[in-house]
């Protein structure tokens, strides 16, 4: 009996040990599985947000390149206009076409956008020199001129000789302000925002730099900057980004700073990138503290789940043990899955007009792309402009032209099929993939396109703006080597399209 009492003793112990060293394995299993979940996590949303303020900044300088070459072309027709003027008037005297000359630009509105210069040839004189140009050697001062203007004009009426345009400064000083403008009532979901430094001394140090727009401190703008100022943890945040600027044009990097509209500082990661025309650097940044919610809400998922499979472990010892773990492994799995589709998801959408990003379209047409040379099956690929879209954004504004984007995109959105895909190439350019849509349905599917976008009305103060845009269609073919060259075509039909008018549909095989 004392044997039985000691083997049932000594079972009941060596079980309740087996039970203990089981919970104590399955903790540690947990706890692992816990750490490496939420490293992985982190990392997860971390390389999202730099995708995300890395893509940003970079179509910020698409967008500068853009106004900057229609403010040049602009300013290049007032030109040409103005030299049509003095040409009408080239039968006047000498002495009257100088003083028609000198009066055109004294009349003048916005007299300060010209810079000119009027002499006599034969005798060196200077008849009329606004601007105080060195004109010591007249020669040469007029090669300098003509390196300053963003276009000129040449005038010569017997030896009377003149020189004019509009130089690249002025126009920049108006690009910068509306650039300004754009980065300060342009929102973003996160509380994030963009905001320019532009660099006076590439050595650092004291006055390096001037705050030249910031919209979550908007009267610090025009505060010079230091490379000595430190953050709340004692970091040299403007010297580290000088440092990678100066080094490779571009730099992530972290830092304390306060929230948007909130005293609140807490730790932030940035890109910036060197815009050297204007010795801009431009920045964009999204706090990391979400991040930690994120997590803390996570750890505690986990910890009452895993507290959960560990009663059960205890109640049905080791199956119960090893079926709770794999539900919650499957649970932890799916969940994950879903957050990262999620995250990507909002990642590859285009934050103005909605539709899908250049990036995700891309990546998609490429895998159009693979399938066709596997399988001879074309998808129709649509390219779609909007006609006028850089007069409308002139006229009425940028957020403006966000509005007729948005509107363009969901009126598509709502004729073409859930399988299809609206991608916003870049600007007022937009690619469709259409699966299954066949070479003799082209035609009629392009007109309804361009029926449904006709009907679009968009109010601007007294008017009413009505939508155009011009469609291209084309298909993979043999002979591509890559996937861009089904859009080169797609764009050569579109602009057919627009040399034969509006309301037009043309295909290139």
């Amino acid at each position: 009996m004392k044997s039985k009492n000691k083997y049932r003793i000594s079972t009941l112990l060596a079980a309740t040990l087996i039970c203990l060293v089981v919970v104590y394995l399955n903790f540690l299993s947990h706890e692992k599985t816990q750490q490496i979940y939420l490293e992985y996590t982190e990392k997860t949303i971390i390389d999202l947000k730099k995708d995300f303020i890395k893509d940003t900044v970079i179509n910020m300088f698409t967008e500068i390149d853009g106004l900057r070459e229609t403010k040049y072309n602009s300013y290049k027709k007032n030109t040409e206009a103005r030299l049509r003027w003095f040409q009408v008037e080239e039968d006047l005297p000498d002495e009257d076409f100088v003083k028609f000359y000198i009066n055109k630009f004294n009349e003048d509105i916005n007299s300060k956008m010209w810079t000119t210069i009027l002499w006599n040839d034969s005798t060196g004189e200077i008849l009329y020199n606004p601007s105080q140009l060195n004109t010591d050697k007249i020669d040469i001062t007029v090669e300098e001129l003509k390196g300053i203007l963003s276009s000129y004009a040449e005038i010569e009426k017997n030896n009377i000789k003149g020189v004019f345009g509009v130089s690249k400064s002025y126009i920049d000083e108006i690009v910068k302000e509306e650039i300004g403008n754009i980065i300060r009532n342009r929102k973003f979901s996160n509380n994030s925002y963009i905001w320019v430094n532009e660099v006076i001394n590439y050595e650092g140090g004291e006055n390096y730099a001037i705050r030249r727009i910031h919209p979550n401190l908007i009267d610090t703008e025009g505060m010079y900057l230091s490379t000595k100022i430190e953050d709340v943890k004692g970091n040299l945040p403007y010297l580290e980004e000088l440092e990678g600027i100066k080094k490779d044009g571009e730099i992530f990097s972290t830092y304390y700073f306060k929230k948007l509209d909130s005293s609140e500082i807490s730790e932030k990661i940035t890109y910036a990138k060197l815009y050297k025309d204007y010795d801009w650097i431009i920045a964009m940044g999204v706090h990391l503290n979400d991040i930690d919610a994120i997590a803390e809400k996570v750890n505690n998922e986990i910890s009452s789940s895993s507290s959960e499979s560990i009663i059960r472990l205890l109640r049905y010892i080791i199956i119960v043990l090893i079926i709770g773990f794999t539900i919650l492994y499957l649970i932890e799995k799916k969940r994950m899955s879903f957050s990262t589709k999620s995250m990507e998801k909002e990642i590859n959408v285009d934050i103005v007009s909605k539709a899908f990003s250049r990036r995700y379209g891309e990546k998609n047409i490429n895998e159009y792309f693979k399938q066709y040379k596997l399988r001879g099956d074309s998808p129709a690929i649509m390219m779609i402009d909007l006609d006028d879209f850089k007069h409308t954004n002139d006229r009425y504004g940028h957020s403006f032209g966000d509005v007729v984007l948005k509107e363009v995109v969901s009126t598509i959105n709502q004729i073409i099929r859930s399988s299809d895909q609206l991608i916003r190439w870049g600007g007022d350019e937009f690619v469709g993939i259409l699966p299954g849509l066949r070479e003799e349905h082209i035609i009629e599917f392009g007109q309804k396109i361009l029926d449904g976008v006709s009907t679009i009305e968009i109010p601007a103060g007294s008017e009413i703006i009505k939508a155009s845009i011009s469609v291209g269609f084309s298909y993979f073919n043999e002979t591509d080597t890559a996937y861009n060259n089904v859009i080169k075509r797609a764009d050569e039909a579109l602009y057919k399209s627009k040399k034969e008018g509006k309301n037009k549909v043309n295909i290139i095989l």
